[in-house]
């Protein structure tokens, strides 16, 4: 398992402070790129680090993800079709697998945008 992001020293004694990894909606503005970097860079944007298995991102391409989203399912939808779950913890978000497909390597090329 690999953490991306970090955990700040006054979030790390809140576990509250980690519920809006999975309630408060954020601007979150996100371009199709290699899905770890994605992943990296919307922990940076939102706060909020991620536990995830290395070959859950291994040689796939992120799906674009802009508009106002909680954390939590920003992630779900960077992986496009992948079938994941993603679950708040008291020190982030986690990523788990939930079928075969998720474990192989492949690209996911979607966008999304939110509603206006």
């Amino acid at each position: 398992m690999l953490l991306v992001g970090m955990v700040s020293p006054t979030s790390a004694h809140a576990p509250q402070g980690m519920l809006s990894c999975e309630t408060e909606k954020q601007p979150v503005n996100i371009p199709s790129m290699p899905l770890a970097r994605a992943i990296e860079i919307l922990s940076r944007q939102t706060g909020c680090p991620v536990l995830i298995d290395p070959i859950l991102m291994d040689g796939r391409t992120s799906a674009a993800v802009k508009g106002a989203y909680t954390p939590q399912v920003a992630l779900l939808h960077l992986f496009g079709s992948v079938h994941i779950d993603v679950t708040a913890t008291v020190s982030g978000l986690s990523v788990s697998p939930l079928d075969a497909t998720a474990l192989t390597s492949g690209n996911t090329r979607s966008g999304l945008r939110s509603a206006p």
